[in-house]
């Protein structure tokens, strides 16, 4: 099985995404902003904050198009959780969708979710 860490992964996507929004609108609405971005386009979010990922084979839709697409273990860091995702991954490494999230307090306990992902 294929699994890689990953040295592109920003674990600072939060913090960088509230500094730009306090330039716009203020300290006082930026981390509340920024939540609501990140719920609108979470896989997008989870996959660059990833630290690490693990191939764990293809994806095959509800469509017979011809896309390959992938189903993606992650690992990572975001807005002070580590988190364990599922994600749909096209060969061009965009997110299509997110089959699952579970956030964990301690990286101990998202690492071991991360290694049983199937």
């Amino acid at each position: 099985m294929f699994q890689s860490s990953i040295s592109i992964g920003d674990t600072r996507v939060f913090e960088r995404l509230v500094a730009g929004l306090e330039i716009e609108f203020g300290k006082a609405a930026a981390q509340g902003l920024a939540r609501h971005f990140i719920e609108a386009e979470d896989a997008d979010f989870y996959w660059d904050a990833r630290a690490a990922q693990r191939w764990l084979g293809t994806y095959e839709g509800l469509d017979d198009g011809d896309e390959l697409l992938d189903r993606i273990a992650v690992f990572g860091r975001l807005d002070d959780r580590f988190y364990v995702a599922i994600l749909i991954v096209d060969g061009a490494e965009a997110v299509d969708a997110m089959l699952g999230l579970r956030q964990f307090d301690s990286e101990t306990e998202a690492l071991e979710a991360y290694r049983a992902a199937r």
